[in-house]
Order: C-alpha cells, then sequence, then structure tokens
C-alpha cells in the first residue's frame, strides 16, 4: 500500500523522484524502492515524507484513508519554497497577495 500511496502523492504534485530524493537525503534507487515495494522504508524516512507530502504517516502506510494531519494553517503553507499550481512552480512574491487577502480576512473575523 505505501508504495502506491508514495507513486500517487508525488505524481499528484507533479514532482519528479529526483526532487522527493534531494528534500529528504536518499538515493533515487532507494526512493523507487519505496514506491515499488522492494525496499521498506525506516520510519526517519517516513516522517519525512509526511512532513513533504503534507500527509500522516498512518495514510502513507494505508492505515487511514484520511491524508490529512488535522487542521492546516495557511500561514504556514504559504511560507513554504515548494509550492505549485498545476506543476508551475511559485514564487514567495506570486503567494504575496495571497497571504495579504488572508491576512485581511482573519483581522476582520477578530
Amino acid at each position: 500500500m505505501y508504495g502506491k500511496r508514495l507513486r500517487e502523492l508525488r505524481k499528484s504534485r507533479y514532482w519528479t523522484m529526483d526532487y522527493v530524493c534531494s528534500q529528504i537525503g536518499i538515493a533515487k534507487s532507494s526512493y523507487a524502492g519505496y514506491e515499488s515495494q522492494t525496499r521498506q522504508p525506516p520510519i526517519d524516512k517516513c516522517l519525512k515524507l509526511a512532513s513533504l507530502y503534507m500527509v500522516s504517516v498512518d495514510y502513507i502506510l494505508g492505515l487511514t484513508e484520511a491524508p490529512d494531519t488535522g487542521p492546516l494553517d495557511l500561514r504556514e503553507i504559504l511560507n513554504r519554497n515548494d509550492l505549485h499550481y498545476g506543476g508551475t512552480p511559485l514564487s514567495q512574491e506570486e503567494l504575496k497577495p495571497f497571504r495579504e487577502i488572508l491576512e485581511m480576512l482573519a483581522k476582520k473575523k477578530q
């Protein structure tokens, strides 16, 4: 199950194996082994993958169908350096208007 989930998560973000490997610090052959399930990722790599994909380890391992880890803070998400829209990377400058709108909405609710 974890191999299928990792492949789906990676492809849904339009990421290459090389990109994922550079983010979690492993060789491409190791990650390919995870996706083909010929290798099992150690717990430290499961944690890094869950953080990178913003899902729970339980979701990666197939213990739950719910991918989320709980409520998300949009400020945290918008400050990430790896955001994209349909595979097109977004810069921090391009995300600035979204941050401003969300800050305005948050102030309005207070």
